[in-house]
């Protein structure tokens, strides 16, 4: 198990436990339960990355514990 910190980069962070096996799109969808937005507004990347693809797992990104992932939402406007 390990401890993700997701920063909306607007002051709020969400500590999400997961696994590094888990597929980002599961990973999505704690982040959302956790900050009650929809998963399909949800887009996770690192500082300088192109956003996460929901297929691979936070492994294949070398997300271990205590790295920060950047939250933006897409809201489609």
């Amino acid at each position: 198990m390990i401890m993700v910190t997701v920063n909306d980069r607007l002051g709020t962070k969400a500590q999400i436990p997961c696994l590094a096996s888990d597929p980002v799109k599961l990973f999505k969808a704690m982040v959302s339960a956790k900050i009650g937005r929809p998963v399909h507004e949800i887009m996770l990347k690192r500082q300088g990355q192109r956003p996460f693809h929901d297929q691979l797992t936070l492994a294949d990104y070398e997300i271990s514990n205590g790295v920060q992932i950047d939250l933006e939402l897409n809201t489609g406007d």
